[in-house]
């Protein structure tokens, strides 16, 4: 390779580079907390799953929507250990809903904002406690990014606005409840079950889990790998429980990110219903750079490269697979730099770095002398 090529390719990496940045558009987090009793909770035992709950803005019967959020509340506890099973079970645990409607006035003018948003944290993960660590590191660097946001529009309009508030109670076989988890948030999207996942992930990262249980995903066929991508991820910005900031399956390098075919990026595409998952349950995510820059978990710098890792059983024939994916930061949000299927020696590398990740996380909300 000449003088002159090189001297190119430096200048496209250092230009590629150079665009990469900490996303400014923040993620709207709901209101969450978690309350539990001294009684150790096992993620190995049996559990039976109720749902209720009421849509106010509609009529009739809420069974259909019920056994919807069943199957997604089911789908989300086995996968931290648990199993369902409605006859033989040591807890129960209860899912109520409820959605209101509650239509805003928005108002909005050219000023600059000299003060902090209040957001409040409720939840007792990071105090005493190693599960939940990556959800509140990212509740936390999300407010923080909120204190230096403006508004530069004027506007004055009224738009249908709906409160989706859920709890879920564990308890056991006598009634006495040994954890709830809430949530309320505001969403233009009467919907419930629409964004139902992440919104269920965010109170069961507090929840005990076992880790070694790998989740079981349908595998895409090859013929349908663009029809999956056009109807389920293309304009759609998706939410991770580990992130403060949203997630857009395109190639950050692309001139035309929206195009309906899959980003060259996405590897392995057979497992894209994976990648799916793993971005809207994550709850670590692990950023960019080594343990030396890890001081301060609060460090927006650290968040311009991320990676999700997770393993799954894929499709009919139940393959293990490790799931790698990188993000890049936009300041639109995060863009797909890397989806694969990794190795084991890349999987085992990428867990090495996370359980390290973790540790200093579970230092870090040690506040107490014991």
């Amino acid at each position: 390779m000449n003088t002159y090529c090189k001297t190119i390719l430096l200048f496209i990496l250092l230009f590629v580079n150079g665009c990469v940045t900490v996303p400014s558009l923040r993620v709207s987090q709901p209101w969450v907390r978690s309350l539990k009793s001294n009684q150790v909770i096992d993620p190995t035992k049996a559990v039976k799953i109720e749902v209720s709950g009421s849509t106010s803005p509609l009529l009739g019967n809420e069974q259909l929507t019920s056994e919807q959020l069943n199957s997604s509340l089911t789908h989300l506890i086995t996968r931290r250990g648990f199993t369902v099973n409605s006859r033989a079970y040591d807890y129960v645990v209860k899912l109520s809903y409820k959605i209101d409607r509650n239509d805003k006035m928005r108002l909005s003018s050219t000023v600059t904002s000299a003060h902090s948003q209040a957001y409040m944290i409720s939840t007792t993960a990071g105090v005493g406690t190693s599960s939940g660590l990556g959800v509140s590191i990212a509740r936390a660097i999300g407010a923080l990014a909120s204190r230096s946001s403006t508004v530069a529009s004027q506007s004055a309009d009224q738009t249908p606005s709906y409160t989706h508030t859920i709890a879920i109670e564990l308890s056991n076989r006598d009634g006495a409840i040994l954890w709830k988890g809430e949530s309320t948030w505001d969403s233009e999207e009467l919907n419930l079950i629409s964004g139902i996942i992440p919104a269920l992930q965010l109170i069961l990262s507090n929840l005990p889990a076992d880790r070694s249980v790998r989740p079981e995903i349908p595998e895409v066929k090859e013929t349908h790998v663009n029809n999956y991508y056009r109807l389920e991820c293309v304009d759609v910005w998706f939410t991770c429980p580990a992130l403060p900031y949203r997630i857009l399956f395109a190639d950050f390098s692309s001139s035309s990110p929206y195009r309906g075919a899959v980003p060259d990026r996405v590897l392995n595409q057979n497992a894209f219903a994976t990648y799916v998952d793993l971005i809207q349950t994550s709850e670590y995510a692990l950023p960019d750079g080594d343990e030396n820059d890890w001081k301060d978990p609060l460090d927006v710098s650290l968040w311009k490269k991320v990676t999700l890792g997770g393993q799954y059983l894929l499709g009919p024939q139940k393959t293990p697979v490790n799931i790698i994916i990188e993000l890049t930061g936009q300041s639109d949000g995060y863009y797909i730099n890397r989806c694969k299927i990794a190795t084991d020696t890349e999987y085992l590398v990428f867990s090495a770095k996370l359980a390290r990740w973790r540790e200093i996380l579970t230092n870090y909300y040690d506040f107490y002398q014991k």
